[in-house]
């Protein structure tokens, strides 16, 4: 890629000279220049009708001008900063200088924005960052636009480096360090930012797509009553599951454990061997582990704090997931700071630690070998308890999804997967050495999980560093595949529009160059806005062909109705079953 960047710089002569009409690119070669949209997929040509009733309502008292502080709001885009940008590119092309337009001059601005010709929107987007319109871009117009377009997407880590950024875009545009870059060599730019969507097999997509916009035939089984009865079989045991989900776990829950607690409990004192506190008021605890606590990935335990309530152990407890895997030495929890009880949990930490140096927008951890062995507060823990997610091991495929701290569980469940690979592929080396067979008669596999899907969808950047070491430790473990990671940042644009465009272009170059994300800072490339869900199970039905997954989700009620709803309708229209298991999600309010 640096050799094809370089050569559009290479036919860039001095600033005085002449320059060679550069060749443009076969625009069906890059999916990349697809994108640029200045309006959303919704609007466009059909759109002027709402911007023209918005134009009316807000230059109703200005005599019929639209001021430049309105245009954003007048064509539907939310992002004020970026609308004046763009209002600014479109007036300089016409050499207009006053700060309001009328009727007519915001219908010409329409047009240009929502033009379907890719040159077109090119075009306007280098003019927004050309601001002195000599027709180049200097290392600092560079600068500009991705601050610009990392404080639309609410970016701040990208934002604090937007001069190391800079400097990297121009290295690779203007590599004969003439000054600035040509249209030209924004364009290759672009290009080299591939669009990243849902893997697709084009002909097994077709089949899929088909299958599903169809209602199922009796002709296509000989065995209809007996189609029948599984369907209804599946409906009756997915309906159980969710039913007792939604009604009887919220319902029982509180009391069972109340009760129970006292008869089972096994509360122990723990020794805190880290502390780490990060963006988005997330506390997380590293904590000694008890000789016999046993424990399985997805399962929980209650913990309390006596230094803020000292008869708390015999009231109200509260619960949170383990995120450590069973074969790791220590415990680990991740607190959401939300309420009272986890506010006055944080701040006996941040009274009895030291504040530590800010690195990357986040406290370094706290080493218990660094602190007086007296100075943290006391811990007690008691479990673990049952939970739905640590059922995965029972399918081959699954459908791991985490909303914000929601991921918690299904960080412990990744690490387990990896650490359990790993030891049968030790066992079988080791039993092929011996020349023993893999298995003895009638034995059973303990996980029977070969494949996992995991997606993590949270609005900030900053709670990457949550899990940044867990990430990056599986990304290097995993050497078979067996886990694809899918991180989601619903605070940037969708993939095309062109306030996110530059961020685009940017993951893309420094990953190539460097093998990280500038989003989540991990070695996993960052999707931008929300998964399209119902691609998500379209492509992992067409991908396991009548295999069993089992989805676990953990995050807010919004999202695990569409989730079980899609569950239900590709069981019933597919030949891949799957079944929907949803968390039981405390928030930790109190």
């Amino acid at each position: 890629m640096k050799k094809r960047l370089a050569s559009v710089s290479n036919r860039l002569t001095s600033v005085s000279g002449e320059r060679e009409p550069a060749a443009r690119l076969d625009r069906q070669d890059s999916t990349a220049l697809t994108g640029l949209r200045f309006i959303s997929k919704a609007d466009g040509a059909a759109g002027w009708t709402a911007v023209e009733n918005r134009f009316v309502e807000i230059t109703a008292t200005s005599g019929g001008l639209l001021p430049r502080s309105k245009f954003g709001e007048c064509i539907g885009m939310d992002s004020t900063d970026f609308a004046l940008e763009l209002f600014d590119a479109l007036a300089r092309r016409r050499l207009m200088t006053q700060d309001t337009i009328d009727g007519d001059q915001l219908r010409e601005f329409w047009e240009q924005i929502s033009a379907q010709s890719f040159d077109s929107r090119l075009q306007t987007f280098f003019d927004m960052i050309d601001s002195d319109a000599n027709g180049r871009l200097t290392e600092d117009q560079v600068r500009q636009i991705i601050n610009l377009s990392s404080s639309t997407n609410n970016l701040p880590n990208i934002q604090k480096r937007t001069d190391e950024y800079a400097a990297m875009i121009m290295e690779e545009l203007d590599p004969d360090n003439i000054g600035y870059i040509m249209i030209e060599s924004l364009e290759t730019l672009l290009s080299h930012a591939e669009t990243r969507h849902i893997r697709r097999d084009s002909e097994g997509s077709k089949k899929l797509s088909h299958m599903l916009s169809l209602k199922l035939n009796t002709t296509r089984d000989p065995k209809p009553l007996k189609r029948w009865y599984s369907g209804l079989r599946h409906f009756v045991s997915d309906s159980l599951q969710t039913t007792s989900m939604y009604f009887a776990i919220p319902v029982a829950f509180p009391a069972c454990e109340v009760l129970i607690r006292p008869f089972r409990s096994s509360v122990s004192t723990v020794t805190i061997r880290k502390v780490a506190i990060y963006p988005g008021n997330v506390l997380t605890l590293h904590l000694s582990r008890p000789r016999n606590f046993k424990y399985q990935s997805g399962q929980y335990m209650f913990v309390t704090c006596p230094t803020i309530s000292t008869f708390e152990w015999y009231g109200k407890m509260h619960p949170f997931s383990i995120t450590s895997a069973p074969q790791d030495e220590d415990l680990s929890i991740h607190i959401k700071v939300v309420g009272d009880w986890t506010n006055a949990l944080k701040e006996v930490f941040s009274e009895v630690c030291a504040p530590p140096p800010v690195r990357d927008n986040y406290r370094d951890a706290y080493n218990r070998e660094e602190m007086n062995p007296c100075s943290f507060p006391k811990i007690m823990i008691d479990g673990p308890y049952d939970a739905p997610a640590q059922n995965y091991k029972k399918y081959n495929v699954v459908l791991l999804v985490g909303l914000g701290i929601g991921t918690a569980p299904m960080m412990s469940i990744i690490k387990d997967i990896i650490n359990n690979v790993e030891a049968k592929e030790h066992s079988q080396f080791s039993q092929m050495e011996k020349g023993t067979q893999r298995h003895q008669q009638g034995e059973k596999e303990s996980m029977k999980t070969r494949k996992a899907y995991f997606y993590w969808v949270t609005k900030d950047q900053g709670s990457y560093s949550w899990f940044q070491n867990i990430m990056n430790e599986v990304t290097e473990r995993d050497t078979n595949g067996v886990i694809e990671v899918n991180n989601y940042c619903t605070s940037i644009c969708e993939e095309g529009d062109v306030r996110s465009v530059f961020i685009r272009t940017l993951q893309s170059l420094n990953h190539s160059k460097n093998g990280v994300d500038i989003v989540s800072g991990t070695r996993v490339m960052t999707h931008f806005a929300k998964p399209n869900w119902k691609n998500v199970y379209k492509q992992i039905a067409m991908d396991h062909y009548g295999s069993h997954v089992g989805v676990f989700y953990c995050g807010e009620v919004s999202l695990a109705e569409e989730l079980r709803q899609l569950a239900l309708e590709f069981t019933h229209k597919t030949e891949t079953r799957f079944s929907f298991h949803k968390e039981n999600f405390y928030p930790p309010d109190k």
